[in-house]
């Protein structure tokens, strides 16, 4: 009887799916502690470049991760910063290259599914893989982004992909 039991049990466990692990992915993130100081370093640029400026980090599913707008600035500069944020990944490139294809009429989409293809949002990848995104609104473009990034993620970093989506 007990030889049965184990004879099933070894078939059994061998005709289930696949493990858990199979089934999870492991997709690199920026964090919430890498969000602020992506900000930080983004608002430390901003006063050095006296520009005020709304700032949004976002995850690669373009969840808000971290959220700042500098005194002065009006509501539309916090608010553009979070969808180019999360137009930026999105479509894994620049919004400001973005918006130049929008304006050749390359590919309005960006456009017509309410994304927001005006420059100041960069993705964020890490040994090719998106791991987040950035927007600024108020000013200053995708400067900002890009010097707060280099600064905090260092060289393993680019806001370009190696390959596209």
């Amino acid at each position: 009887m007990r030889t049965i039991f184990v004879v099933l049990l070894v078939a059994v466990l061998s005709c289930a799916g696949p493990s858990a692990q199979e089934l999870i992915g492991a997709q690199p993130t920026v964090t919430a502690t890498g969000a602020r100081a992506l900000v930080d370093a983004c608002l430390a640029h901003a006063k050095a470049n006296k520009q005020r400026v709304g700032i949004a980090v976002v995850d690669p599913h373009g969840n808000l991760l971290d959220y700042h707008t500098m005194e002065g600035t009006n509501v539309i500069a916090g608010e553009s910063a979070i969808l180019k944020a999360k137009t930026a990944v999105r479509w894994w490139r620049s919004t400001e290259e973005l918006n130049a294809r929008v304006l050749k009429e390359e590919n309005v989409a960006p456009v017509w599914i309410g994304d927001f293809p005006q420059r100041g949002g960069v993705p964020i990848f890490v040994n090719g893989e998106i791991v987040g995104g950035m927007g600024i609104g108020g000013g200053g473009g995708d400067e900002c982004a890009k010097a707060a990034i280099a600064a905090v993620l260092k060289n393993a970093t680019t806001t370009t992909p190696s390959t596209r989506p």
